[in-house]
């Protein structure tokens, strides 16, 4: 035990963390202007954390049905151990939107990119925990950018559809080897002249041949379950297509009924994420998670949000969000979906499923063409879903620059806590409670830190708490510690915060009271004099 010394008081000083030291030159992609299969996009992966592990580390949460890696991008300051405030991109549910995997790996190169050029980002890398996971889908990517299947938007678990006992063994071919496989929308017609509207076919059809001379097309095709149905939430709800293996939407047998999405489940358990993007393409969108009466979950705070995108994305998709008759939601309280899960399952107020891309120039009607139309029904012919879902390789990057600032206000909108102390006073031996004055301000715009702000021990034992603080807010409030030993020169670390906002260190010592100069005192004193004659003088000879 330390000796006391006289005049001893306890004193507090929070541990900065400097930013890292940037040793590395721009990290640019090995395969641009292209999209990358699974292989192309690993190498991508540990190409960047070669380059850069100042910053950046790898997890493999899990693998996918056929056995591919689901890799995790962190980045973030590792000279700060203490858990910061964490958010996340998630890309790739569905095989068919390879447009989101170019959106991620671009967001990781901005951030490291601009870590010690731009202040803003590099604050952003010190004070929190970016997580991106560039694909949940692995094996749909391998079969869309390798196979030229631009349909497939399922995972790849095995389906004998037509109970023949063979699996996949009947899928869509490009049997005129014109680079598409057409999709054909059949119409029955109840008048000989009746051209239907184009939603309302009775069933379709994809290019392909009897490749088991069973007298059926394609009855085996690939894919099975739409990872964006295969969550907890609302599973398998109001909607029979979902439990219709045959279906795009099909949700699994049962909740987290693959491996990709349990994999996600585990990997969440380990984190809270106040704000999340789970990146789609198809339709230029904003969607945010509703409950069971289709009614967004936070509307003050979605409207905000949604005010707040509309601003700054680029005008195309403005236009589209314009139109708020369902309040940006196709499906409210969507069965199964990631959102409704991160939602209610997780916390995460605002998980944000941000569908990236559209191709506005399609025009469905024509783009359809009609190929035949005799008097009992009319095909209609559409080779065009590749450009539906994602742009030429050439535009990926204009792209990326369109959707930037949707990156940025992400980790604007995490939750950050700037936290000081403006006092500290109270005993030093075992038994005695020291009482800390806290100024506290929340740095993000719209989320707070939800729960209250904890102030933890080394050992992550609760020591007192104070209320929990709103989006750009600054309160002050005291705390109080109980010493259970008595304290010495090195002093101990407590943290203030919680697993949304994340935690900044102090540590409390042994010091001894701030002395003044005498010097600096004097002059103090004398300028309090001046201005008290002054006033005097003014109030008397006014």
């Amino acid at each position: 035990m330390a000796t006391q010394q006289a005049g001893e008081v306890p004193v507090i000083e929070k541990v900065v963390t400097p930013s890292v030291t940037r040793t590395w030159e721009d990290v640019t992609l090995l395969y641009d202007d292209q999209f990358h299969d699974p292989t192309e996009l690993d190498e991508e992966i540990e190409n960047i954390h070669n380059l850069v592990p100042e910053l950046v580390d790898l997890e493999v949460i899990g693998q996918s049905y056929q056995g591919r890696n689901l890799t995790c991008i962190r980045i973030t300051n590792e000279l700060n151990t203490v858990q910061k405030a964490k958010t996340l991109v998630l890309a790739q549910h569905h095989g068919r939107e390879q447009i989101t995997v170019e959106m991620a790996l671009r967001f990781v190169l901005h951030l490291l990119n601009n870590y010690g050029e731009d202040v803003v980002v590099t604050e952003y890398i010190d004070t929190q925990e970016i997580y991106v996971i560039p694909t949940l889908n692995p094996d749909a990517l391998e079969i869309v950018i390798n196979q030229g299947n631009h349909w497939l938007r399922k995972n790849l678990r095995p389906y004998d559809n037509d109970a023949d006992g063979l699996f996949s063994e009947d899928d869509l071919e490009d049997v005129n080897g014109d680079g598409w496989i057409s999709n054909f929308l059949v119409y029955e017609k109840d008048y000989p002249t009746e051209v239907p509207h184009i939603n309302d076919y009775d069933w379709e059809y994809w290019e392909g041949i009897d490749n088991d001379e069973d007298g059926l097309i394609n009855e085996d095709e690939v894919g099975l379950v739409d990872l964006n149905r295969n969550y907890a939430t609302f599973w398998g709800l109001d909607d029979p297509d979902l439990l219709n293996p045959i279906t795009q939407i099909y949700c699994g047998t049962q909740p987290f009924s693959e491996p990709e999405t349990q994999a996600f489940r585990d990997f969440t358990q380990k984190h809270r994420f106040a704000m999340a993007y789970s990146l789609h393409s198809g339709i230029n969108a904003t969607y945010f998670p509703a409950d069971e009466f289709e009614e967004w979950t936070e509307p003050i705070l979605y409207y905000q949000v949604y005010t707040d995108l509309n601003d700054i994305l680029p005008n195309s998709f403005n236009n589209y969000l314009g139109n708020m008759a369902s309040g940006m939601s196709q499906e409210a309280g969507l069965s199964g979906g990631w959102a409704e899960w991160m939602y209610y399952e997780r916390g995460t107020t605002v998980p944000i499923t941000l569908e990236l891309y559209h191709n506005g120039t399609v025009d469905l009607e024509s783009a359809h063409v009609i190929i035949e139309n005799n008097s009992t029904h009319i095909i209609r012919e559409w080779k065009g879903i590749y450009g539906y879902f994602n742009p030429d390789d050439e535009y990926i990057n204009s792209l990326w620059e369109d959707m930037l600032p949707s990156f940025v206000y992400l980790l604007e909108m995490t939750p950050r806590l700037d936290v000081s102390i403006t006092g500290i006073s109270g005993g030093i031996t075992a038994g005695t409670s020291i009482s800390v004055s806290t100024r506290t301000e929340c740095l993000s715009p719209r989320l707070g830190s939800k729960e209250s702000v904890l102030i933890l021990d080394e050992f992550g034992t609760t020591l007192d708490s104070i209320i929990a603080i709103n989006s750009g807010q600054s309160l002050t409030d005291q705390a109080t510690i109980m010493l259970s030993d008595d304290l010495t020169s090195s002093g101990f670390s407590i943290f203030f915060g919680n697993n949304y906002s994340g935690f900044t260190e102090f540590v409390i010592s042994l010091g001894t009271p701030a002395t003044f100069d005498p010097l600096l005192i004097g002059i103090v004193v004398g300028v309090a004099v001046i201005a008290l004659v002054l006033v005097i003088y003014f109030v008397k000879f006014r």
